[in-house]
């Protein structure tokens, strides 16, 4: 690494975990189907598959083929082909302008992603370098590393300002003037389905997740529907999100160049639903405890502010967005709950998106403080840590 980009970092005991973890396991797609997957690629192994250390939503593997090291990857189960679709159409465009983002590793007959009873599997070229995701950071390179995440953010949603998309994704805006794929009444309907299939299959047991979820179900999608109704008349722009933005999905190279991977959930939204998304998880605590990190949200938006600033209304909407992003984030939990068959924590990752929400709209002035850009100079330690 080069002297102008060291970064000192130990790494957490989950993501030592999660090493020993993925070495011990089983590959996390079988090996019959990998070799299916290869020979449609025209390729075969040069050495036994690798788990990543990373990632519970998907099946990834760290390859040695004849055409060089790849990764595979296998989609979300209830991925359609045209969502599929619609996340290639992005990478493809990245790549036409040279952006630094996943490279996908086409087969002979040009195909992206390969049908295997009804899976989706897509191969990438490897790309190398470091994930500082769950690792111990000195304080001053955390700085550096938010700076240069918020300036790629900026970077990314500047190259693909007005770009539409092939296919369709089930989430976000249908286009760039359309409404919601899901909207108030979708978000509405299924809370009401939760509600009644928790109290049918399984009564929850009071003071659980599923029992708070149940009663204050109407009162979220109230939220909903009054944030909705406030922000569809607000000047907010669209443009096409990564949607799980974080150093989790960034590779930092040797001489400080950056690549963003994994846009499974990219998508044409307002572009601070983004900001919301990876800045919610700068925080401390949960549900009635929780506090931000607004140092490393001052640094992330210093960097993003540098390359891509937000406009009067944006920031007039922050903290609204922030719950309105959350409130919805609380209904996906559910649904996908359901729709996985578990586990329990997600129950407990709905009830703490509300928390989130309720938050954001209580402490409104504190995140619309952040505007400046370089608030990380005027917001301290002390307060960061309190949530004061």
């Amino acid at each position: 690494m080069t002297e102008s980009f060291r970064i000192y970092c130990l790494p957490r005991p989950s993501t030592l975990y999660a090493r020993l973890h993925a070495r011990l396991r089983p590959a996390d797609i079988p090996a019959q189907d990998v070799h299916e997957i290869l020979e449609h690629y025209g390729l075969s192994l040069a050495g036994p598959p690798r788990n990543l250390p990373v990632g519970r939503r998907n099946r990834n593997l760290d390859l040695d083929t004849t055409g060089g090291r790849k990764l595979l990857k296998g989609y979300r189960p209830n991925w359609q082909a045209d969502t599929v679709d619609y996340t290639h159409s992005i990478l493809a465009r990245l790549a036409e302008t040279g952006f630094p983002a996943s490279r996908l590793s086409p087969a002979p007959d040009r195909s992206t992603y390969v049908d295997l009873r009804g899976d989706y599997f897509t191969l990438f070229e490897f790309d190398e370098g470091m994930n500082y995701s769950g690792r111990f950071l000195v304080r001053a390179h955390r700085r550096k590393l938010m700076i240069l995440a918020g300036e790629m953010m900026a970077r990314l949603h500047r190259q693909l300002k007005g770009f539409m998309p092939a296919g369709r994704h089930h989430m976000g805006f249908s286009d760039y003037t359309g409404p919601r794929w899901r909207d108030v009444e979708w978000h509405r309907r299924k809370l009401e389905e939760f509600k009644t299939r928790s109290i049918e299959t399984k009564q929850p047991e009071p003071g659980s997740d599923s029992a708070w979820l149940v009663e204050n179900s109407g009162r979220i999608g109230d939220e909903i529907a009054r944030l909705d109704a406030i922000l569809g008349n607000a000047d907010l722009p669209r443009l096409i999100i990564h949607g799980d933005y974080g150093l989790h999905n960034l590779l930092f190279r040797a001489d400080g160049s950056v690549v963003i991977v994994d846009f499974e959930l990219a998508r044409i939204e307002w572009r601070l639903s983004d900001l919301v998304s990876c800045l919610s998880r700068f925080r401390y605590g949960e549900l009635g405890d929780i506090s931000y990190d607004y140092e490393s949200i001052g640094w992330f938006l210093e960097g993003y502010q540098q390359v891509l600033p937000l406009s009067v209304d944006e920031w007039r909407f922050f903290p609204q967005v922030w719950a309105f992003y959350r409130y919805q984030s609380a209904v996906q939990y559910w649904n996908s709950y359901y729709a996985t068959n578990g586990p329990e924590r997600k129950l407990h990752s709905a009830r703490d998106a509300v928390a989130q929400a309720e938050y954001a709209l209580s402490h409104a002035d504190e995140l619309a403080s952040l505007r400046a850009g370089a608030s990380s100079a005027r917001i301290s330690g002390i307060r960061a840590r309190s949530g004061a």
